[in-house]
């Protein structure tokens, strides 16, 4: 009897828990607040020395949602090889912006040049190939570049990484 009041006391500690966390779409009050973390404790098992990122947002017209979670010893273990070529290919200022502008729309080549992002076609298509070949962005039609879905979670992510903490 005594297990069992002890284990519905845990249940309603995390309900209690749970219902008095702040969003998970607000910004914490304090940067002391580990909302994240605590929520990830609280949800469903994560092996222990995880890290993990997510996120859901609206961006010219079309939703994105994306979580991704890896154990310490798949980062340590692994080689980075290929997220180093990915990371490398985001290394560069004209990449940088052609990405940020198609956040907020497919685009062609002629779009970038037209929009000042590029001097010309050829460069154009020559970073966009660089974007392509490392996963980054796909052909949405013709000659219609994008971001691939599945990547644009992790780039906002890896951006806001860079930020001054």
């Amino acid at each position: 009897m005594t297990d069992l009041v002890q284990r519905l006391a845990e249940v309603e500690r995390r309900l209690d828990a749970l219902e008095h966390k702040p969003s998970a779409k607000q910004q914490p009050a304090s940067a002391d607040t580990f909302w994240l973390l605590d929520a990830l404790q609280a949800g469903p098992e994560i092996p222990d020395g995880s890290v993990a990122f997510g996120g859901d947002v609206q961006l010219g017209g079309s939703s994105y949602q994306y979580q991704w979670q890896r154990p310490t010893h798949a980062v340590t273990d692994e080689p980075w090889t290929d997220a180093i070529t990915r990371l490398s290919a985001l290394a560069h200022p004209l990449r940088a912006e052609i990405l940020r502008r198609l956040l907020a729309a497919p685009a062609t080549a002629a779009d970038l040049v037209e929009e000042g992002i590029v001097s010309s076609t050829s460069t154009a298509y020559h970073h966009l190939n660089e974007l392509s070949s490392a996963g980054w962005i796909t052909k949405a039609k013709a000659s219609t570049f994008e971001i691939r879905a599945s990547r644009v979670i992790p780039l906002m992510t890896i951006i806001i990484a860079g930020e001054d903490h």
